[in-house]
């Protein structure tokens, strides 16, 4: 039996070289503990109807493990160039002129960062990062010494917001230590330690816990590192004898953040083990006060108005699903029981060379990959679109009227569904309790868009 954790290298290698079941086997564990596993550690599993190919014959692509890293990191500088174009107000440059004044005070070379126009330049990510927390700690300063001509107020607080938005994805992400709370030698630490990359969407995530704690007057509240936070912005850093799984929790009060977590051992048997981390205060690392927040609110009817951008991408995405169906039918018509040994006897009694029957075999044994794959990118684009066209994505905390009461979620999944009709968009995640902090169990919300031009 193996007793020790496999590396990200090794379960990729793994994975890939046999099927799950004989990897769980080998490991000592079940096939949902290596499942697991990869979903922790962020490793491509083959995908429906791989070995199947392999076995035929067939040598399917492998993807490289370290290309699956790099196009997440390329999408989301693409986006950050995105989110962070166009033009400031007066108001905005003038408190961005103020933090480039003292960061020069300080003889860091800002060469560069001097704005365009009324355009935000090209910035440093770490000349970012150090204008955030200056904006966070001194824009009051700034109004009272007349830097910046204005009284500090509501236009002020939304201008100072919008620029901090401007800025963020601009921002170096910024790595967060924490480390196991006891008795620690000079080399090391009583337990795991938990890196967490600090991105923009866990930014505006943490802004709207801290008003959810600030408006329910809770001493903190608890949510999950989810995929978006730890798979590139989050490891886990073990020791060489370590055999440990690790269910993180982000928490969250006004001051402060940490992370509690649940340690389980590689054994199933062996009993979990609770561990909490050093605390970081807010205000150190983030412009809490500043930060635009991301509790979006949901309505039950989805309006043409959100749709009407996407709409060609969805009629095309219902083409696709159409044909998707088409062929699966016809495809799986065709299928026959038929062993393998009849065939070859009737090509070499009836057909001679051609083979036409173990041909066909061949030909639906493709086919059926193929489809396989067509299904899992399917599903990959009703997830996207869906959180394109509600403007939500996984790790949004979304408002929406339950009863007489508004009730938050905290998103796991978004999906939709799409007929002639209308479109049904599926919401799933953990809903926040009464006192404001986070159930455990799974809940959803169905939305609905009625497609009016499908109905003439």
């Amino acid at each position: 039996m193996r007793r020790q954790e496999p590396s990200r290298e090794e379960l990729f290698a793994l994975v890939w070289e046999k099927p799950t079941r004989q990897v769980a086997k080998e490991l000592g564990v079940s096939d949902v503990a290596i499942g697991k596993l990869c979903e922790r550690l962020q490793v491509p599993k083959p995908p429906r109807g791989y070995w199947a190919r392999v076995h035929s014959g067939q040598t399917p692509r492998r993807p490289p493990l370290a290309a699956f890293r790099e196009e997440v990191d390329r999408k989301r500088r693409e986006a950050a160039r995105e989110r962070a174009a166009g033009t400031l107000s007066k108001l905005q440059i003038e408190f961005y002129r103020a933090a480039l004044s003292d960061l020069k005070s300080r003889d860091i070379d800002v060469e560069g960062a001097e704005a365009r126009g009324n355009r935000l330049p090209e910035l440093a990510p770490d000349i970012a990062a150090q204008i955030l927390l200056l904006i966070q700690n001194r824009r009051h300063d700034w109004v009272e010494q007349e830097k910046v001509t204005t009284t500090w107020g509501a236009p002020a607080q939304s201008s100072v917001i919008k620029l901090v938005e401007k800025l963020l994805p601009l921002a170096q992400p910024q790595l967060l230590v924490f480390e196991s709370e006891g008795e620690r030698s000079r080399y090391s630490s009583p337990g795991p330690v938990v890196f967490v990359r600090l991105t923009a969407p866990l930014q505006e995530r943490i802004a709207t816990l801290v008003r959810i704690v600030r408006d329910q007057r809770l001493q903190h509240v608890v949510v999950p590192l989810i995929a978006a936070d730890h798979a590139w912005s989050a490891r886990y850093a073990f020791g060489p004898e370590s055999r440990l799984f690790l269910d993180s929790m982000l928490c969250v009060s006004t001051t402060e953040i940490w992370v509690e977590s649940t340690r389980k051992a590689w054994r199933e048997e062996d009993p979990p083990e609770r561990l909490v981390t050093n605390r970081m205060r807010l205000d150190a690392i983030m412009p809490t006060d500043c930060m635009p927040v991301r509790d979006v609110p949901l309505s039950p009817v989805v309006s043409g108005v959100a749709v009407a951008p996407y709409r060609k991408r969805l009629d095309a995405f219902r083409e696709v699903e159409r044909v998707y169906e088409m062929v699966t039918s016809s495809a799986y018509a065709i299928e026959r029981e038929v062993p393998d040994e009849t065939l070859a006897i009737a090509d070499r009694l009836w057909f001679g060379p051609e083979r036409p029957f173990l041909s066909a075999r061949e030909a639906w044994r493709r086919l059926d990959g193929e489809l396989e794959r067509w299904d899992a990118e399917l599903e990959a684009e009703r997830s996207t679109l869906a959180q394109d066209i509600l403007g939500i994505q996984t790790g949004d905390i979304v408002a929406f009227q339950n009863g007489d009461q508004l009730s938050r979620l905290f998103v796991t999944g978004i999906w939709l569904h799409a007929s002639d009709d209308d479109v049904l968009f599926i919401v799933r995640g953990r809903r926040f309790r009464k006192d404001g902090t986070l159930g455990k169990r799974e809940d959803s919300l169905t939305l609905r868009f009625k497609d009016e031009r499908q109905r003439k």
